[in-house]
């Protein structure tokens, strides 16, 4: 019962949870509508021929079961040198490389899958027994598929904001769920899913892991490179609310944090430039005992008041008057230069005062309108260099945002559209509500900002549970009621 008011609380509290579930849920609804409305949940015989053993083709054991579980291997072994091979290149530092296969891998996405869907929606839309309805049906294929593909290319790689990111994640995953669902032969979903589990916990939590040592890697490369391996729910939405409140509240302390530091830094250096003040008297006093100066002298005043104008002056008379005193040539012109980077130094510090009194400010109403607002854009253009090189690393281990890789999303539409296959809707509606909840258990309970955590393991096994018992309790209530 602890575990599960600690998941509710969370759930009630985070704005970033709840939309990643909704993400997740509109994920498998496009996956549900594509796979069912477009093909009828038919598996595409020639696909299914090109690469897997299949019953109904002569590369087959004879067995479908047997058929489907060295598919499921064969997946995964793919799968797992695909993975070694992108480690090897990031591992050896061909980041070229790497950011030109994930480019290529999106715009495959983007174009290829997506016209290959919008083109099989519209052939049976239109008729295609005439030349005349061949050719709108590439019209009307081609206009779709160079809309969602630039739209694509502008919120992966042109900075597009993050809500167009998240909606592309969404319908890319959905895209690539559908084609695996329809190049599975019977039974291979299920393999897939079963063995998948076990890759997704070595790649992420063994030291040998592909995906954890991708993860010592990331400081050297740019955050933006996420964009294409995870989708990110931010609290920095519109609809957030009272998250939306709680943020300007946030940034407002973060400023101000910011303004600290800088009041901080700029005491330093007065202290500093105190220091250096002294040297330089003593100095002047050793070349020059009958010089005068004490510790009242302007040179080592330690709240210079800028509305005395005369002390400039003053200061200059006195530096004048001990030069002409000088015994010798040599000492003369030493006695010169000190004075004159001593005043200069003095004069910078004058205006640092006039600008910063005083080390505690806080708010805007300690100080003028002027000096806060200098202080909050230099904290500002503090806080945005940082951003700008922010690194892969420093997004994954923020411990704020919560992430989810694009192959979570594709394997949750998966076992949704496998589950849509067997003709029982109740059974589909309870796979989903597994996936949900085990999601929501790994969000909540088992993940920990100190690592990374697998997303896979828990939704599917949740879900295929859910979905293979109320699968035969709905059949076998309605055997009994039949």
């Amino acid at each position: 019962m602890e575990v599960l008011r600690k998941m509710i609380s969370e759930l009630n509290r985070s704005s970033q949870l709840k939309w990643t579930l909704f993400s997740v849920i509109v994920n498998m609804l496009l996956t549900l509508s594509v796979w069912i409305g477009v093909y009828g949940m038919e598996v595409n015989s020639e696909l299914s021929r090109l690469y897997f053993l299949d019953t109904a083709s002569n590369s087959t054991t004879g067995n479908p079961v047997l058929d489907g579980a060295i598919n499921g291997m064969f997946t995964i072994v793919v799968l797992g040198i695909v993975s070694f091979v992108m480690l090897g290149f990031v591992l050896y530092d061909f980041q070229n490389l790497v950011k030109t296969w994930l480019i290529f891998s999106c715009l495959l996405i983007l174009f290829g899958v997506s016209g290959q869907t919008f083109y099989d929606l519209f052939s049976q839309l239109v008729d295609q027994e005439t030349e005349n309805g061949r050719n709108l049906t590439l019209v009307l294929t081609i206009l779709p598929t160079l809309v969602y593909g630039l739209a694509g290319i502008v919120a992966f790689l042109a900075n597009g904001s993050l809500l167009l990111h998240q909606c592309f994640v969404v319908s890319n995953c959905s895209l690539i769920a559908v084609f695996y669902l329809r190049a599975f032969p019977r039974h291979t979903t299920w393999f897939v899913l079963f063995i998948v589990l076990f890759w997704d916990l070595f790649a992420v939590l063994t030291p040998m892991g592909p995906l954890k040592r991708v993860q010592e890697k990331a400081s050297d490369y740019s955050n933006n490179i996420l964009k294409f391996l995870m989708f990110a729910a931010d609290d920095n939405r519109q609809s957030a609310g009272a998250d939306r409140a709680e943020e300007v509240n946030e940034g407002d302390g973060t400023i101000r944090r910011g303004v600290k530091q800088l009041i901080a830094m700029y005491s330093k250096q007065e202290a500093q430039d105190e220091e250096f003040a002294q040297k330089i008297r003593q100095r002047r006093s050793a070349w020059n005992p009958d010089s005068g100066l004490t510790e009242q002298s302007p040179l080592v005043e330690t709240e210079p008041s800028p509305s005395v104008p005369t002390e400039h002056q003053q200061e200059e008379k006195e530096d004048k008057q001990m030069d002409s005193e000088s015994s010798s040539e040599s000492c003369s012109e030493s006695a010169s230069i000190a004075s004159g980077d001593s005043n200069a130094d003095d004069k910078e510090k004058e205006e640092e005062d006039d600008e910063y009194q005083s080390s505690n400010i806080e708010t805007a109403e300690e100080c003028d309108m002027e000096t806060w607002q200098q202080l909050v854009n230099e904290a500002n253009a503090k806080q945005g260099d940082n951003k700008s090189n922010l690194t892969a690393a420093d997004a994954l281990n923020d411990g704020e945002t919560v992430r989810l890789g694009f192959g979570d999303f594709v394997f949750y539409s998966l076992l949704i559209g496998q589950a849509a296959a067997s003709g029982c809707p109740i059974a589909v509606v309870f796979a989903a509500a597994g996936i949900l909840f085990g999601l929501l258990v790994t969000l909540t309970v088992l993940s920990t900002e100190e690592s990374t955590t697998p997303a896979l393991p828990v939704p599917v096994l949740c879900g295929t549970f859910c979905y293979f018992t109320s699968k035969f309790v709905w059949e076998n209530l309605i055997m009994r009621t039949g």
